[in-house]
């Protein structure tokens, strides 16, 4: 199915933008594991940043320096699989469909009679009607197991926003009972705080059993969160390197950040390396966050910040998460790592360095975007090819019936190789016309066209791709299957492919679909519509058309 519901083609763009996204995540993990301590804190979290946009990127952006130019791209103007696969699956629907009706194509031996009624005139669907009998099949024959892993997708992201938006609305409830700290000692602390990170927005304090260690939350109104022994188990500067910690991350909005990781993560759900992102930025946000703390307490203050880092880690738990929460201590796995960083802390590491400002440039632009072509202005997924035309060429017309197939002498017992190209080539026509690629054709009608003429509207309307309908014919039963001829001295990289690599392509994508036996990639310079056009040229050669009955 070209025309793509809503649900599939947002589908198939996640699953791209995963599929990048993790070879970013891997790049940056690289980045992290080479220039582990030359890298700053603030850095490392930048880095997982530049992932949440790849991942969350509602548009693809194509760049001749995307990184994803290196690979072997199959999406090259019409070498793309879309416009591919809608040629052979006309050509699948066309090969049943005449299988099924009358014994042109050898591949099965049918008996006399069978033949006969097939070949009856009075029985024979107009042309008109299979056209329209081959855009159904194709609308509804899209494959089945795309619209399965769609519906998967949006189930199980469904299920995960469900239970998200429910541990939010059951935190908000309990928020009600929570008791805002009116001890004055803690407020007077607070405001200091807040002055020394330069935050002039008033930030409430609330004290619960709820909670089992600090922690931050709200993206638009903020607030902070104490266990209610708090008072009683750490000193006054330990609750003082608590309060600038949720007031560094309210400071470096990291908790809108940690709003779009979790967005992230329930999109990408079916994506362990995204998980994987998502747990690794969380680390690198508390680091960041110590340093940025650091950064106002000065190098003097190390040792004491540490302490308290320590401390907490012993005295309160993490058990109780929460998607929405900033929390001081994450797990005892990243202690080592923060108290490192804390131990070669320099004052001014916080801020970044040009380098590493034109480092995150180079990366923005290298794996932000896609490869030239991969992408569209639209990126719908139907891969419309913007400003390219196709020129469709049923072969022979009029009075050059081509290869005929007959029973007996009557016409209307007569199947004309000129009549099957036309056929093919007008579904072929509606197929690609709805998915939006332009195209025409050089007969819409029997009428007689000479190779002159067809060679010239080809020419005359800048076409980026030819391609000729034709059938073989033998003599010989026992000689079948599927063949494709192009133009080996037709090699003009203006167009992006040559012929020989649409033929390849193509010649692939119809012994897929038919089945047929292969007959083989001919070379050819002598046909005048591969001769004579500028443009890549190709002639298929569906299927065999017996001489005899």
């Amino acid at each position: 199915m070209l025309e793509l519901d809503v649900l599939d083609s947002i589908f198939l763009h996640i699953f791209q933008s995963s599929l990048m996204a993790s070879v970013l995540i891997l790049l940056v993990l690289s980045i992290k594991k080479i220039f582990n301590h030359r890298l700053g804190a603030r850095f490392h979290h930048v880095l997982w940043i530049l992932v949440l946009i790849r991942l969350l990127m509602p548009v693809s952006v194509a760049s001749p320096f995307s990184i994803f130019n290196l690979f072997d791209e199959r999406i090259q103007q019409f070498s793309n699989p879309q416009t591919i696969s809608a040629i052979s699956n006309v050509f699948s629907f066309t090969y049943e469909y005449f299988n099924k009706r009358q014994p042109i194509w050898n591949e099965k031996e049918v008996d006399e009679q069978a033949n006969e009624s097939r070949l009856s005139h009075n029985s024979r669907p107009s042309t008109e009607d299979s056209i329209d009998e081959a855009v159904k099949t194709e609308v509804s024959s899209y494959p089945f197991i795309l619209k399965v892993l769609s519906r998967i997708w949006w189930a199980g992201g469904l299920f995960l926003m469900l239970l998200s938006c429910v541990a939010t609305i059951k935190f908000k409830y309990r928020t009600k009972v929570f008791k805002r700290v009116s001890d004055s000692g803690i407020q007077s602390l607070m405001e200091q705080c807040c002055q020394k990170v330069k935050i002039k927005k008033s930030i409430p304090v609330y004290m619960d059993s709820y909670f089992k260690g600090p922690c931050i939350s709200g993206v638009t109104h903020s607030s902070i969160y104490l266990p209610e022994d708090v008072s009683s188990r750490i000193s006054q500067n330990e609750l003082e390197h608590i309060l600038l910690h949720e007031l560094a991350h309210y400071k470096r909005k990291d908790l809108f950040y940690n709003f779009l990781a979790t967005l992230a993560a329930l999109i990408h759900w079916f994506n362990p390396l995204v998980w994987f992102a998502a747990k690794n930025m969380r680390c690198d946000r508390e680091i960041a966050c110590d340093a940025y703390v650091m950064e106002i307490l000065g190098e003097g203050e190390r040792v004491s910040y540490g302490t308290t880092i320590i401390h907490l880690a012993k005295s309160f738990n993490n058990s109780r998460k929460q998607l929405s929460l900033a929390s001081f201590y994450e797990t005892s796995s990243q202690l080592e790592r923060r108290i490192t960083m804390i131990k070669m802390f320099k004052k001014g590491s916080y801020k970044i360095s040009a380098v590493a400002i034109i480092c995150c440039m180079v990366i923005g632009v290298v794996m932000l975007t896609n490869a030239v072509g991969a992408g569209g202005e639209k990126n719908n997924n139907i891969s419309k090819v913007k400003d390219k035309l196709v020129i469709i060429d049923p072969g022979h017309g009029g009075n050059d019936p081509g290869a005929v197939y007959s029973l007996t002498d009557t016409d209307a017992a007569q199947i004309k190789e000129k009549d099957l190209n036309l056929e093919i080539s007008l579904m072929l026509y509606n197929l690609l016309k709805e998915s939006g690629i332009r195209v025409e054709l050089t007969r819409s009608e029997d009428l007689n066209l000479e190779l002159a003429d067809r060679v010239e509207m080809a020419n005359s309307l800048d076409a980026s791709l030819f391609i000729s309908i034709h059938n073989n014919a033998t003599p010989d039963s026992s000689e079948n299957g599927t063949m494709t001829m192009f133009n080996p001295s037709k090699n003009d990289a203006a167009y992006g492919i040559d012929g020989e690599r649409v033929a390849q392509l193509l010649h692939e994508e119809m012994i897929g679909e038919l089945k047929t036996a292969d007959a083989g990639i001919q070379k050819v310079n002598n046909i005048r519509v591969l001769r004579d056009t500028k443009m890549p040229s190709v002639i298929a050669q569906v299927a065999y058309i017996a001489l005899t009955p």
